[in-house]
């Protein structure tokens, strides 16, 4: 009898077991509005092979990983952000303040994403372009989960994104291809944040085609990415995630490491932290003056600063890049300048840099462009029509680059811009400051 019990208690662990290790990851899982979630960056050297095996039961301990940076993912409602007309009802990430330069500076970029009951997709990409809020969307989303997720399971997704500006036909961005994930191992994970007793791991290959497209030549790059990630009920981005290459024979090599993390203080060991202020973070070309005060401590004795872009940025009242404190006029054109300070003094050293620090308008002080004027239509081929501004003198148009292209008056309402070719473009008057996009 005795046996017979041992055998029916064996029978019922193994199937207790076998139910507790069925681990399902739900939308719920996915990150929502209002989530800031913190995550460092690590090297993987040193990590070996072992974590590669597939299968149920596993235990994975990546606990030695040492930080080598960190960043933020915050998420927001997408009618707190620019972009709350294209993506309503959708989640916004901010992925960087500014990318590009001149003409083609983006600034607030924003990837927008959904989730239902059976997948987690990015909808598209929000930028800002000459302050106006602008957006592109996925003809086909990328659906980077799918639900519910759970060991086994795999899926396989197309996509197709295609990035283009209105008013221009310099070149189209196009990304499209396909997704496959597959669920192909579970177990226990520890990082150096905390130990996951509910992960499953997620092996993933993305083999796209980008192709920039302009009105000569098609220009299309192969590009295929591959990662693993563990997912846990508890968390809303992978508590870890190992992104490498894929060689011909389907030899995996890691290259980097992200994992959930806390908050870690200054990192820098010898002591020093450079940082500086500066008055004032708007300006007008030629005429204002910033006055940026070094604050690092200890005090620093060598000092170099670098403004980014450099050309036409003037040191004065007797200061120079290697001044500690310095006095600076922007003398060409319009836009943000980025301004990094390296500091030391003996053996300790220390860097910092605020991009896109300053802004620099082309006699359009900063209440005007703050000011608004009702306008419309926007894009635009022959005129632009001003709500309840039946004439205005002075009506000046200028260019991305801060160029004045046109100077004329507004008659009965409208302002005539069929001359212009198609483009961002700024236009003042006394009433305030409107931005609008020429089309052909």
């Amino acid at each position: 009898m005795r046996k017979i019990q041992c055998f029916i208690l064996a029978i019922l662990v193994v199937s207790f077991h076998g139910l507790t290790a069925q681990i399902t990851i739900t939308s719920a899982s996915m990150p929502a509005a209002n989530d800031t979630i913190r995550y460092s960056t690590a090297s993987p050297a040193g990590i070996g092979t072992s974590w590669k095996t597939k299968g149920g039961n596993q235990t994975w301990d990546f606990s030695t990983l040492t930080s080598t940076g960190q960043a933020l993912n915050e998420y927001k409602s997408a009618n707190k952000t620019p972009y709350a007309f294209y993506f309503f009802g959708q989640i916004g990430q901010k992925t960087a303040d500014s990318l590009g330069g001149g003409p083609f500076l983006f600034k607030n970029i924003y990837s927008f994403y959904s989730k239902s009951t059976t997948v987690f997709k990015a909808e598209g990409l929000g930028y800002t372009i000459s302050g106006i809020p602008l957006a592109s969307m996925y003809s086909d989303e990328d659906e980077i989960y799918q639900f519910p997720l759970q060991y086994n399971d795999s899926d396989v997704s197309k996509f197709r994104f295609v990035f283009s500006i209105p008013g221009q036909t310099l070149f189209t961005f196009i990304q499209a291809g396909k997704r496959t994930n597959v669920v192909d191992a579970w177990g226990s994970i520890k990082t150096p944040y905390k130990t996951y007793n509910d992960a499953i791991r997620v092996f993933t290959i993305v083999d796209e085609v980008d192709t920039l497209a302009t009105q000569f030549s098609k220009t299309p790059i192969p590009r295929k990415t591959v990662s693993y990630k563990w997912l846990a009920t508890s968390e809303k981005i992978p508590v870890l995630e190992i992104i490498g290459t894929l060689s011909a024979n389907g030899t995996f090599t890691p290259t980097i490491i992200n994992y959930r993390d806390k908050y870690l203080a200054n990192t820098n060991s010898n002591g020093m932290v450079a940082d500086f202020s500066v008055d004032k973070d708007t300006g007008t070309v030629v005429v204002d003056t910033f006055t940026f005060t070094n604050t690092t401590k200890p005090f620093s004795i060598t000092n170099t600063w670098t403004f980014t872009p450099s050309m036409g940025v003037k040191f004065v009242s007797g200061t120079s890049a290697t001044s500690r404190d310095v006095r600076v006029v922007f003398q060409l054109g319009g836009g943000l300048y980025t301004v990094n300070l390296k500091a030391s003094a003996g053996i300790l050293s220390d860097d910092t840099t605020y991009n896109d620090l300053i802004f620099i308008g082309w006699g359009l002080n900063s209440q005007e462009i703050h000011k608004v004027v009702n306008f419309y239509p926007n894009p635009t081929k022959d005129f632009i029509i001003l709500e309840g501004q039946t004439s205005a003198k002075n009506a000046t148009i200028f260019n991305s680059q801060g160029q004045v292209v046109k100077i004329g008056f507004v008659e009965d309402g409208k302002i005539d811009v069929r001359d212009l070719s198609s483009g961002i473009y700024y236009l003042k008057v006394e009433s305030g400051v409107i931005q609008f996009i020429k089309q052909d």
